[in-house]
């Protein structure tokens, strides 16, 4: 069985770092994916989707030291659910992202220097902005082109 996640997106706010009381450091953030698609009428709509991140210890750190609100970051770790008792006594879920590796993407504006477009690419080098995943780059530094073939 696997349990992973993997994404890219920016900050919703400015991380909330926790000192806790065994020395260890966590850090809470809020992450955006957008994901674009085609509605019935041909319009193209964008939807985005939020995740809670938890970032620990020596990542938690350089988060709370480098990153801020709208930041890009690439992000792999763990789906975890989190149970708990809310004040009128129902038990509620959160879901959220423990953080396993965290890459800074750079760039804060919409055409940011070293910011990736949508495919991925930085535009000041045409190549992957991360590719630190051997022969398994997200692009091969060629722009996809639609093939026929049925997978």
């Amino acid at each position: 069985m696997i349990n992973k996640a993997i994404l890219l997106g920016r900050l919703g706010k400015d991380p909330q770092v926790r000192q806790l009381e065994n020395g260890r450091v966590v850090c809470n953030v809020t992450l955006a994916t957008n994901d674009y698609y085609i509605d019935k009428d041909g319009n193209r709509k964008e939807s985005t989707e939020w995740h809670n991140l938890e970032i620990w210890d020596n990542q938690a750190r350089t988060a709370e030291k480098y990153l801020k609100k709208g930041s890009i970051i690439y992000v792999e770790g763990k789906i975890r659910t989190d149970k708990y008792i809310d004040a009128d006594g129902i038990e509620k879920q959160v879901r959220k992202i423990r953080v396993l590796t965290l890459q800074m993407m750079g760039g804060m504006g919409k055409t940011g220097e070293g910011e990736a477009d949508q495919r991925g690419y930085s535009p000041t080098s045409n190549q992957p902005v991360f590719d630190n995943r051997g022969d398994q780059n997200i692009h091969s530094g060629e722009p996809e082109e639609d093939d026929e073939l049925p997978f």
